[in-house]
């Protein structure tokens, strides 16, 4: 199911297609990404479409950004708890397409699918050294902090 966020932002379930056109992007930021997310320098885009073939929506999702209609980023659903009706929510834009809004627009766009599923609560685990990270989830209205250590912060946003 696409997510249409505004008239320039979309947010399309990942396939092979979407894939391939966003590995190169995704490939460029690696280096950065590796920082954040638990990526190696010698990730392919098999494992990719490995996990197209493996994902369970509505709660185990990758969504491929879309900015006028340029592939430029992911929005992903992961670690769902059934028992406690929360799911966590990773996002990455790429490096050329950062600072057009297309970030916050689409996790807000990914917290109303939520909110369709009956999700209670969405969770962001961010590294505190991800400055840009922290100051865009604290423009969420309603995000609080629920822990935090030495290395991350896990926000919280009750639906």
């Amino acid at each position: 199911m696409d997510l249409f966020v505004n008239n320039i932002i979309t947010l399309k379930p990942i396939d092979k297609e979407n894939a391939a056109l966003l590995f190169p992007l995704f490939k460029a930021d690696l280096k950065e990404i590796s920082r954040w997310f638990p990526f190696d320098d010698d990730y392919r885009l098999e494992y990719d479409l490995a996990y197209i073939d493996e994902k369970k929506p509505p709660f185990d999702e990758t969504f491929v950004v879309y900015y006028k209609d340029t592939v430029c980023g992911r929005v992903g659903l992961y670690d769902y708890d059934e028992i406690n009706n929360e799911i966590f929510v990773y996002y990455w834009i790429a490096t050329p397409f950062r600072r057009n809004h297309i970030a916050i627009n689409s996790l807000l766009s990914v917290v109303a699918y939520l909110k369709t599923l009956d999700v209670k609560t969405v969770l962001f685990e961010v590294k505190r050294e991800n400055s840009e990270s922290l100051a865009l989830l604290n423009k969420l209205p309603e995000v609080t902090t629920v822990s935090a250590d030495e290395k991350t912060i896990t926000y919280s946003l009750i639906l």
